[in-house]
């Protein structure tokens, strides 16, 4: 794509489109690490946490909480399908961050390669609009608020004690997890 194909502002709406998403995926892995950090065992297992990308980040989180013994077998059923999610979600991020932008029968494209076993043609195609980056926008941020309801009611249940001393905490009203299917 040259500067002749798009116009000034449509580029500048874009930008800001892909900023904001790009954002609204640093929170989600920060809320994965903070909730990992609060179930891991000591400081040490929480300090392996950093710098991990958001596939092992999420995969020490769950084997971090499988090990609390204050998690049951709900609250892990509920993380694993939050954290299940947040991959899809941020594999969604990755083909816009990591895509190539061109033009494409007309309309503005991400390409990058995903692997002929996971895409027809070895490359994964996703469509650049505004649009396109705000939903996408709007799914990582209930990504990130489902990671933090998670995280609350972890806290609540490692340390209930400190739960009415925690000012501005907020009361869990969220619905409550299914039970896990047996």
């Amino acid at each position: 794509m040259d500067d002749d194909e798009m116009a000034e502002a449509d580029r500048t709406a874009l930008e800001a489109a892909l900023g904001r998403m790009v954002y609204m995926a640093a929170t989600v892995e920060m809320v994965v690490e903070i909730t990992g950090s609060l179930s891991a065992l000591n400081e040490a297992r929480a300090e392996a946490l950093m710098g991990k990308t958001i596939g092992s980040l999420a995969d020490l989180t769950l084997k971090y909480a499988r090990e609390a013994s204050y998690l049951d077998a709900t609250m892990l059923a509920a993380l694993e399908s939050i954290l299940a999610d947040v991959k899809v979600g941020m594999d969604n991020r990755n083909a816009y961050v990591h895509g190539a932008w061109a033009m494409k029968d007309g309309g503005l494209v991400a390409m990058n390669s995903k692997g002929f076993t996971k895409v027809p043609g070895g490359f994964r195609i996703k469509p650049v609009s505004v649009e396109h980056l705000d939903l996408l926008t709007a799914d990582l941020e209930t990504l990130r608020e489902r990671v933090l309801v998670w995280c609350n009611r972890a806290f609540a249940l490692k340390r209930p004690d400190l739960v009415d001393k925690i000012e501005g905490l907020e009361p869990d009203n969220a619905p409550p997890y299914p039970a896990p299917a047996t």
